[in-house]
Formats: structure tokens, C-alpha cells, sequence
């Protein structure tokens, strides 16, 4: 049993104020490149440039015949996004079922029956998924993931897509929200 608590001679400090976190550069949200700016560096390298990217190499294990990746950048905000437990079972699979062209071939019944929920709600997180870009329909039964969120990075595969996609991709940029305070009223 839990003990009560008593009134002791130590009073709880208050917890110091914080300063404004400046508002993010134009062109990049939450150190996430603009979609424009990152088909251009691709559309260098296929003009005989090199990008180079100096990260640590850190050891890494996967299983399965498929490597993804995820944006580091999209996946430290995807909570910003504020996805519905289907909509980020849906994302999750998308990833780890999508094929060389980003394509995932799947009916949203039969997503329905893979998570155990009805086909209304795998059509609404598809809605949601859809209207903040991570997929696109291509045609009845098949969707494209955004290479942009998740696919093998840094790959030939990779750069040769995305700038297969360079249209598309500019059509269907992801924005990561921004989370302003919410107003309550007493």
C-alpha cells in the first residue's frame, strides 16, 4: 500500500522557463532538405558529379533480401504527422514490402485481413497516408511508397528512381507539420 505523502521542509523548486526555439530556415524544415534541392544533387550525379556524405559508419544488421532506409529527418518527426495506429501499420508494411520501384502490390481488403481490421479503416489511413505523400496510388491494387521516405539510400537503384520519379516527386513532397501550441480555455 502505497504511503501518503507528508509535508516535509523541502519545497519543490518550479522548473526553470526555456528559451523560444528559433523558427526553421525557409528552405528546409527540421534539417530536411526540400525535395527540389535533393533532385538537384541527384540530377548532378547523373551529370558526372559526386555527392559525398560524411557520417560515421556504424555497423548495422537487416534480414531478408531487402535493405530500406528510412529518413532520418522524417522518422525523428513522424510523430508531427500525427498517423493513425492503421495508417502507421500500413506505412510500416509499405517499407518492408515494397519492391526495386518502390511499388507495393496490395488491395486494401486484403491490407484489412493482414492487420485483423475492416477495409474502412485501411481505406482512411490510406486517405491519411496519401494526403502527407509517404504513397501514391498508381493504379487499382497498387501504390507507390515515396522513395524520398524509405528506400535502399545511397544506392544505384535509388538515384536511378528517383530521378525516374523527378516529376512525381515534386508533386508529392512530404511537408513535416508544424506543432504550434494549443489554446485552452478555462
Amino acid at each position: 500500500m502505497a504511503q501518503p505523502l507528508r509535508s516535509s521542509a523541502q519545497t519543490p523548486s518550479k522548473a526553470p522557463q526555456l528559451a523560444p526555439v528559433p523558427a526553421p530556415e525557409r528552405n528546409s524544415v527540421n534539417g530536411l532538405e526540400s525535395a527540389r534541392d535533393l533532385l538537384n544533387q541527384f540530377q548532378k550525379l547523373a551529370q558526372g558529379g559526386s555527392l559525398s556524405y560524411d557520417r560515421r559508419r556504424r555497423p548495422y544488421a537487416f534480414y531478408g533480401g531487402n535493405h530500406s532506409s528510412v529518413s532520418d529527418a522524417l522518422q525523428a518527426n513522424l510523430w508531427k504527422f500525427q498517423l493513425t495506429t492503421v495508417a502507421r501499420d500500413v506505412l510500416d508494411y509499405m517499407v518492408t514490402n515494397h519492391d526495386k520501384e518502390a511499388l507495393v502490390k496490395a488491395t486494401q481488403a486484403k491490407l484489412g485481413d493482414h492487420f485483423g481490421c475492416s477495409q474502412t479503416k485501411v481505406s482512411k489511413a490510406m486517405g491519411q497516408l496519401m494526403r502527407h505523400n509517404f504513397t501514391w496510388k498508381e493504379k487499382r491494387g497498387l501504390y507507390r511508397l515515396n522513395p524520398l521516405y524509405a528506400y535502399g539510400w545511397g544506392s544505384d537503384l535509388h538515384r536511378v528512381l528517383v530521378m525516374s520519379l523527378q516529376k512525381d516527386l515534386l508533386a508529392h513532397q512530404i511537408e513535416i507539420p508544424t506543432v504550434g501550441k494549443k489554446e485552452t480555455s478555462r
